[in-house]
């Protein structure tokens, strides 16, 4: 029986929460790429190995906590809207859901997991959760005829009254074909 061979990607996510009115300094990001899986596992599938792009990072822009209650933030990947709850108040600057491509064979069957939750961490130790996933993904994700599916993410964070700084983390998405 073939292995199957799992490739994974990060998708760099930032997201600046100040607990005043005043903007947060903008910070530059990169697209880390991880390699195709363990060694040892290539050339096991015949025709093209899968590959995961990250196109664009996903990115949450900046709020400002107004109550101690906190709030949260969605990122909608389907509209790009956004949206805030609670005591969190939107700052402005430039939201981005993650856009992904998936390449490899033409037409094959693939699954793609994202994870539950996600960590976001800021330079002073405040710590908020990305979660609720979500993506345009179909329920039975295939590659086009070109051997390509693009597929966007956003999801959400919620922040105590305490938390501050800039949030960055990384989303790990991980692709096989079936």
């Amino acid at each position: 029986m073939p292995v199957k061979r799992v490739i994974s990607a990060f998708v760099p996510i930032g997201c600046a929460v100040v607990m005043a009115v005043a903007p947060a300094p903008a910070s530059a990001q990169q697209c880390q790429l991880c390699g195709d899986g363990p060694p040892g596992l290539g050339g096991i599938l015949p025709g093209r190995p899968l590959r995961i792009d990250i196109e664009t990072d996903l990115e949450f822009a900046r709020y400002a906590v107004l109550s101690d209650a906190g709030g949260s933030a969605e990122l909608d990947p389907v509209t790009g809207q956004r949206r805030t709850y609670g005591g969190l108040g939107d700052m402005g600057g430039l939201a981005v859901t993650a856009r992904v491509t998936l390449r490899g064979q033409p037409n094959r069957a693939v699954r793609v997991d994202l994870p539950a939750t996600i960590e976001l961490r800021a330079a002073g130790g405040d710590r908020i959760e990305l979660t609720n996933l979500s993506s345009t993904l179909p329920g039975q994700p295939r590659l086009d005829a070109d051997g390509r599916l693009e597929f966007r993410i956003g999801g959400r964070i919620d922040v105590d009254g305490t938390d501050a700084g800039n949030f960055r983390g990384r989303l790990r998405i991980s692709a096989e074909y079936e």
